[in-house]
């Protein structure tokens, strides 16, 4: 009898180094408006951990520069949620409002059309080039990156399950595997014995 065992591990996913973080938001051109809208696309998802979807389906009326809040609608299973805009996305998110066209989107193309979730994808592939971080970098990667960062800063799992609209804790659970605290401390605590 030939039984072939199935390997159970998971992966975790990949997040960026701070590092690695700014040095893909130093890549778009600032000097173009398409620029300025990208580097504000890539902070809402760095330092929001929005999903790819939500960025593109980002209303003009879901953003208020005067209050600093965001408003996620119909985020996954149909949640809305609002956010703080931490202040160097707010500072980018102004800087494409002045300059951007007539549209119901707020990153809109520049002849006011939707930003389609595959643009942001490949936009997000090619910066990853350009910056030459040896990871396989996607949107979500990005939406990793904030939710690591968050928790290791603040090691509040149930306020970081509400940001990223998880309906289980199970779900966001995940980040405090990615921070590492435990072991980090652990072993910088280890007294070699050798």
């Amino acid at each position: 009898m030939n039984i072939k065992m199935r390997s159970s591990r998971n992966k975790l996913p990949v997040v960026l180094e701070i590092e690695e973080a700014q040095r893909l938001l130093e890549i778009p051109n600032k000097r173009y408006p398409t620029g300025v809208r990208n580097k504000a696309m890539l902070s809402v998802m760095l330092n929001m951990g929005l999903r790819v979807s939500e960025v593109a389906n980002l209303k003009f009326r879901d953003i208020n520069i005067n209050k600093k809040k965001l408003r996620v609608v119909d985020g996954k299973n149909s949640k809305d949620r609002d956010l703080i805009i931490p202040g160097y996305t707010l500072e980018l998110l102004e800087k494409w409002m002045v300059i951007r066209p007539e549209s119901c989107y707020f990153f809109s193309t520049l002849d006011g059309s939707k930003v389609n979730t595959r643009y942001i994808q490949d936009m997000v592939g090619r910066y990853r080039e350009r910056s030459n971080i040896d990871k396989n970098v996607t949107p979500h990667t990005l939406r990793h990156t904030f939710a690591t960062q968050f928790y290791r800063q603040t090691k509040d799992i149930e306020t970081l399950r509400r940001i990223l609209g998880h309906s289980d804790i199970s779900t966001t659970q995940i980040y405090v595997t990615l921070a590492n605290i435990d072991v980090e401390n652990a072993m910088n605590e280890f007294k070699e014995i050798f």
